[in-house]
């Protein structure tokens, strides 16, 4: 995405529907929320990706199939309700994203100010169609034929949002690393 060399450390790259927001200021209270917000969607999709636990193939009580069959149930009743959300919900439209933990960098046809406070709303996941939201300060904006590259520092999270942002773009950056891998080995 970047004229410049590759992007350096953990990182996640890829065409996510991403919005912004201009901010005049940030309130503590509403700071506090969208961090609560992050981090109860970064545990979520921790969850929602989690692969599917193996079991016990000498298991044969009743009480192992009735657990089997209401975590079967329960899959189907969140995959059914998380596509009725997609369906419902208005997503902006993909750009393409350089996120890291404590910045983003994406290509739009519009463009906040250099300084301009900002609230950036990126859905991170097909899967999950809540968005991110997290205030941040624009640091670049470079101008391009058809709109810009805009890049911005989030305002410090939490420690405890900061962690799980970490090990959600380390979870993304190593299956892109996999994928990678697996694409070359494929083809060779």
């Amino acid at each position: 995405m970047t004229n410049q060399s590759e992007p350096q450390g953990i990182f996640y790259a890829a065409d996510l529907p991403l919005s912004w927001t201009a901010l005049s200021r940030i309130l503590p209270a509403q700071t506090e929320q969208w961090q609560h917000d992050t981090l109860a969607l970064l545990r979520a999709l921790a969850v929602i990706e989690a692969p599917f636990a193996e079991t016990d193939k000498d298991v044969s009580s009743s009480a192992g199939k009735s657990m089997e069959r209401l975590e079967a149930k329960l899959d189907l009743a969140l995959s059914l309700m998380m596509q009725l959300a997609r369906q419902q919900a208005e997503l902006p439209a993909p750009h393409p994203v350089i996120l890291r933990a404590n910045s983003v960098e994406w290509v739009g046809a519009s463009s906040p100010e250099p300084a301009q406070l900002i609230l950036v709303s990126l859905h991170l996941s097909p899967r999950l169609p809540q968005a991110l939201h997290i205030p941040a300060t624009v640091t670049a904006v470079e101008r391009l034929e058809n709109g810009a590259r805009v890049s911005a520092n989030f305002t410090p999270l939490n420690q405890e949002a900061e962690e799980w942002l970490e090990r959600t773009l380390f979870r993304f950056h190593r299956r892109s690393i996999q994928q990678s891998h697996s694409r070359q080995h494929g083809e060779n």
